[in-house]
C-alpha cells in the first residue's frame, strides 16, 4: 500500500499538468495564479525544438537562421535534440504530449525520492519549499531541457553501478555542455573518473564548433531571476548604456572576460581554504550526500563564472540540501538555506521600471544571496575533495 501511495500523488501531479496543456486558457490563468508568467503553447521550451525540427527539414542552418521558432530566434541546444525529437516523431503533437508527461512524471518521482532520502523534518521542509517555489513552476511550465539534464545527473548518483553511472552523466553532458562540472561526483572511483574526464573532452573536441554556436546564441540574462558573472556584466552594460557610461559594445567583452577572470580567482582561492596538496590522510569512501553536493554544487559554481543562468538552473542546488543540513556550523547552514529559499523564489522580486533605483536594490539584494551561495559552496568543494583527493609532486 506504500508503494501505491509513493507513485499515485507523482502520477496525480503530472496528470493535473498535462491535463492543464491540452487548454490554453486554463493553462495561462492557472500559471497567472502562481506568479508565473504562462507561454503557449504549453511547454513552450521543448515546442521550440520541434518548432525547430521544422527549420532544420526545410534546410535552414538552424544556428544561423530558425524562422520556425516562434521567436524566430537561432537554435541554442545541441544538435542531439533534432535528432531525438525527429526519431520520436516528436513534432507529432500526441507523440510530444506523451514524452512530456514521462519527463515530468520521473522529475516529480525524484522530488519524491529526495523528500523521502531520509528522516530529516528539515531537508522535507526545504524540498517542500522548493516545490512551491517560482523556480520549480518555470521549470514546469517552460519544461526546460534542464529538468531532464537534472533527472538523468540524479539518476547517476543514485544507481550503484559504475557504467551506469558514467552513461547517464555522459547522457547528461550530450544534452547540454554543463553537466561536465558535475564530474566530481565520479571521485570515489579514480578510473572511471580520469575515463569519463577523457571521454568527455574528447566528445567537447569534437563538438567544439557546434559549441561555439550554442554559445555565440545563448541570451545574456541580466534579470532579478538569474544568476552568473555573466548576467552581472551583461546588467552593468545596460545600466551603463541608459545612463551613458563608459561600456559600450566596444568594451562589453573585455569587462565580461575580467568578470569572469576574477570570480574564476576567487573561487580558487575560497577552495584552497580547505585543500591541502601534501601529508594529510584520505578517506577511502565517500558518502552518497557528499557526491550529490559536488555534483550540484558543482554546477552552481561552473555555470555561476562561465555564463548567464536562469533560475530554473537552480534546481541543482536541491543535491546540496542533503549534507547542508548536517553542517555542525549552524550560521553558515542558516544564511545557505536562507539564500537558496530567497534565490528560489526571485521572480517574485521581478516588476517595475529594470532601471530604477528600486529595481537596483531588489537586484543587488538578490545577487548578494546568489554570492553567498556560491562562496559557501566554493569553501565545502575545497574541503570535500581533500578528504578525497592527494596531489603530490614529485
Amino acid at each position: 500500500m506504500h508503494k501505491v501511495k509513493l507513485f499515485l500523488l507523482p502520477l496525480l501531479l503530472t496528470t493535473f499538468v498535462l491535463y492543464l496543456s491540452f487548454h490554453n486558457e486554463l493553462w495561462v490563468s492557472f500559471w497567472h495564479v502562481l506568479n508565473i508568467p504562462a507561454v503557449t503553447p504549453p511547454f513552450s521550451d521543448l515546442d521550440s525544438i520541434s518548432k525547430t525540427l521544422l527549420s532544420k527539414n526545410q534546410g535552414y542552418d538552424v544556428y544561423l537562421n530558425n524562422p520556425f521558432d516562434p521567436a524566430h530566434g537561432p537554435y541554442m541546444y545541441p544538435s542531439i535534440w533534432l535528432l531525438i525529437f525527429d526519431f520520436l516523431n516528436l513534432e507529432n503533437i500526441f507523440y510530444f504530449k506523451i514524452f512530456n508527461f514521462f519527463i515530468i512524471l520521473i522529475y516529480f518521482f525524484i522530488l519524491q525520492d529526495l523528500l523521502n532520502k531520509e528522516k530529516s523534518r528539515l531537508l522535507k521542509i526545504l524540498i517542500l519549499i522548493f516545490f512551491f517555489s517560482t523556480t520549480n513552476f518555470l521549470i514546469i511550465e517552460r519544461l526546460n531541457i534542464e529538468i531532464i539534464i537534472f533527472s538523468l545527473i540524479y539518476l547517476a548518483i543514485v544507481c550503484k553501478n559504475d557504467l551506469l553511472k558514467v552513461f547517464f552523466f555522459l547522457s547528461a553532458l550530450i544534452g547540454k555542455i554543463f553537466p561536465i562540472f558535475s564530474i566530481f561526483f565520479l571521485i570515489n572511483n579514480k578510473n572511471f573518473f580520469l575515463l569519463t574526464l577523457f571521454l568527455s573532452f574528447l566528445y567537447l573536441f569534437f563538438l567544439k564548433d557546434e559549441v561555439y554556436l550554442m554559445t555565440s546564441n545563448m541570451i545574456e540574462y541580466a534579470r532579478i531571476f538569474a544568476y552568473g558573472t555573466v548576467s552581472m556584466s551583461k546588467a552593468i552594460y545596460y545600466y551603463s548604456r541608459e545612463y551613458n557610461l563608459f561600456i559600450d559594445d566596444d568594451n562589453y567583452l573585455y569587462l565580461k572576460s575580467t568578470l569572469i577572470f576574477l570570480f574564476s580567482m576567487y573561487a580558487i582561492f575560497i577552495f584552497m581554504l580547505n585543500f591541502k596538496f601534501y601529508q594529510k590522510q584520505i578517506k577511502d569512501q565517500i558518502s552518497i550526500d557528499e557526491t550529490m553536493f559536488l555534483s550540484g554544487g558543482g554546477i552552481y559554481l561552473g555555470t555561476y563564472i562561465f555564463s548567464a543562468n536562469a533560475d530554473y538552473r537552480l534546481v541543482f542546488l536541491l543535491l546540496t540540501f542533503p549534507l547542508i543540513i548536517k553542517f555542525k556550523n549552524i550560521f553558515i547552514k542558516y544564511i545557505y538555506i536562507f539564500s537558496c529559499i530567497i534565490s528560489f523564489n526571485s521572480f517574485i522580486f521581478e516588476g517595475v521600471d529594470p532601471y530604477s533605483l528600486f529595481y537596483f536594490v531588489k537586484a543587488g539584494f538578490i545577487y548578494s544571496l546568489k554570492f553567498i551561495i556560491f562562496t559557501i559552496i566554493c569553501f565545502y568543494f575545497g574541503k570535500i575533495l581533500n578528504n578525497h583527493i592527494k596531489i603530490e609532486f614529485r
